[in-house]
């Protein structure tokens, strides 16, 4: 069932809006409130970053990351001394947008506030988790925090300089209560919420027999709150919340590019666990079933495996001609790396493989802007594994009632070739056992809604015919032969400088290809151990009426005997306690791992921890009796 026209182009708004280049820098450690979901308490507290340090980071989001909006966070980042002036800076150098989150204690004053403002404050997101004083302050633990959040919040509303916005951090206590929490915001003012699930970290874990709570009990009422985001007037960002309890709500199921931030907010801790096989401090089963990031985790732990397994199959270079091609002609097998035995090149014409020097022993697979005629196998003998993008390139590679020998094809499912397939049905049988059909992944859901088949399951009841298939769930492919398509593995995955993994990169690559989902329903089928779902922006995009659980009949009874051949055992998942992975060797050329950096924060809380023994000491020495 398609999303109606107004809801994907307000889908689609919502997507670019998450997506604006945001950097988020952390000023204290330290807070006036003491929450019982903090999730800092497990970091040094007390810490106030020095302005250098502060004004640096701020300069590197414009400078390296071209970040367009800063968020400046803690702990509760006003309460630094240098609040006003760090809004300043941030101007300064060329932010559109400063915007922070807080407790409302400091900008309840209305000179701190007018000062922030004045500096160039542009967005206050204020921390509100109750609709009673008695609530809110008890999950905050401060008396008087909601008079005090109401006053200033009430006061930026009406003075209207700035955007004002809400979070909630839902939990078992205040979960009950959330459509009443939404309306006192509505009755002030307040139109934009975001609208946080309380995750397994800090204080939030040690407290959960108080906080962790079952979504579904509580579903009618959380949809009640979720569904004033068809209002027009107001916006509902979900924030961390499971996916699976979103269907008929898939436009509230958040951008997957917020992993890239959870990632950046972890990254000395993943750059540990890559370069000194340290597992993240959470790494624990218990956590990790109610962790929003444990699906990266899961990426990051398959991609180790396989580089320590040697089990890559491509090493994909990206776009190539015959001026950039250079010493990839020398090329054999040993050079590359990983286990792969396939170079992944991208190429204008499919031709221009004739006009390369290529080592015969070692396989090509190879994406095509067009492709102008058949490849000529006397001037390319390597073996072959062609990806055909749209009905063109399909007409010239089918051409023949034969692929050539060693050529395979690898056909992406996608509205130019969808109706080729179905109107060349015969010419596509000839070829079956040389022939893949693959559903592609999509970083951006404006890309899944421009190239997805509109229900796939109807296309291939459609289609009838035994063809291998990869990149969607068996409920979408009845009757076809469920594959595993190529483990790809993008050198640009890897730092130039050192041949270790880019975090940055790893995460991209989670969100583009390991980032999947599953309804509710689906724990009712018999591949739901060993199937992933479908991809995110799929579900995004068609919803996930799409996913129907096999349950009986000829076509379940089928796809679970393939998956149980073509996944033997069930993937393994930090949820379920996988072990840690080793450290991976570095690409062919570098050197071994070296020790990963210290996190600066972790410094700064050690230098404060000996500064305050260092006064107590000397107060001792000061208060102790003459001997």
């Amino acid at each position: 069932m398609e999303l109606e026209p107004l809801i994907k182009d307000r889908m689609l708004e919502r997507e670019r809006v998450a997506n604006i280049r945001k950097h988020w820098v952390r000023l204290v450690t330290a807070c006036n409130s003491r929450c019982v979901f903090c999730l800092d308490t497990d970091t040094p507290r007390n810490v106030y970053i020095p302005e250098d340090e502060v004004k640096r980071e701020i300069l590197r989001g414009r400078e390296q990351l071209k970040a367009d909006k800063i968020i400046l966070s803690g702990g509760e980042a006003s309460i630094h001394p240098k609040f006003v002036d760090f809004i300043a800076y941030a101007n300064s150098v060329g932010y559109n947008r400063i915007q922070t989150v807080t407790n409302g204690v400091m900008l309840a004053k209305r000179d701190f506030y007018s000062a922030a403002v004045d500096a160039g404050l542009g967005e206050i997101t204020y921390s509100l988790h109750g609709h009673t004083p008695e609530l809110h302050d008890r999950l905050t633990g401060t008396p008087g925090a909601f008079k005090k959040l109401m006053k200033g919040m009430i006061r930026a509303i009406r003075e209207d300089r700035i955007i004002v916005n809400v979070d909630v951090c839902i939990n078992k206590q205040n979960v009950g209560y959330i459509d009443q929490i939404v309306e006192l915001c509505l009755q002030v003012g307040v139109r934009e919420f975001d609208l946080l699930h309380v995750i397994p970290q800090g204080a939030a874990y040690e407290n959960r027999e108080d906080l962790f709570y079952d979504p579904i009990e509580f579903l009618p009422r959380l949809q009640k709150v979720f569904r004033l985001n068809r209002h027009p007037s107001v916006v509902i960002w979900t924030n961390r919340f499971p996916v699976e309890f979103l269907e008929g709500l898939e436009d509230l199921i958040q951008d997957p590019h917020k992993m890239l931030d959870e990632v950046n907010g972890r990254r000395f801790q993943v750059r540990r666990y890559l370069d000194e096989g340290v597992p993240l401090e959470c790494r624990q089963k218990e956590r990790c079933q109610y962790c929003f990031i444990e699906p990266f985790c899961n990426t990051a732990d398959r991609v180790i495996e396989r580089q320590n397994q040697a089990q890559w199959d491509v090493w994909a270079i990206g776009p190539v001609d015959e001026t950039t091609w250079g010493e990839n002609a020398r090329l054999t097998l040993a050079d590359l790396p990983y286990g792969a035995r396939s170079l992944g090149v991208e190429v204008d014409d499919l031709a221009t493989l004739e006009r390369l020097p290529l080592n015969p022993e070692v396989g090509i697979y190879v994406k095509a802007g067009k492709v102008s005629r058949p490849i000529d196998r006397s001037r390319v003998t390597n073996p072959l594994l062609i990806v055909a993008r749209d009905a063109e390139q399909l007409d010239v590679l089918l051409s023949c009632a034969e692929l050539p020998s060693g050529v395979e094809l690898e056909i992406e499912l996608n509205q130019k070739t969808a109706p080729w397939l179905l109107a060349h049905r015969d010419r596509l049988q000839q070829v079956l056992p040389y022939v893949r059909l693959h559903q592609p992944s999509y970083e951006f859901l404006k890309d899944a809604s421009a190239n997805d088949v509109r229900a796939p399951k109807a296309f291939f009841e459609q289609l009838a015919l035994a063809i291998k298939v990869s990149g969607l769930p068996g409920c979408l492919t009845p009757m076809t032969q469920l594959a595993e398509e190529p483990r790809v593995l993008r050198q640009n995955m890897f730092e130039s400088e050192s041949g270790r993994l880019a975090i940055r990169e790893l995460a991209r690559e989670h969100v583009v290809n390991g980032y999947w989902g599953k309804s509710v329903r689906c724990r009712d089928c018999r591949l739901n151990d060993r199937c992933d779902g479908a991809h995110i922006n799929f579900i995004r995009d068609q919803g996930f009426v799409q996913l129907e659980p096999l349950r009986q009949g000829e076509w379940a009874q089928d796809a679970e005997q393939q998956m149980l051949r073509l996944r033997p055992t069930p993937p393994a998942r930090l949820r379920d306690g996988r072990p840690v992975e080793k450290v991976a060797p570095s690409l062919p050329g570098y050197e071994g791992p070296q020790p990963a950096p210290v996190e600066p924060l972790m410094l700064l809380g050690e230098k404060v921890r000996e500064a305050r023994e260092r006064r107590r000491l000397e107060f001792q020495k000061e208060v102790a009796p003459p001997a």
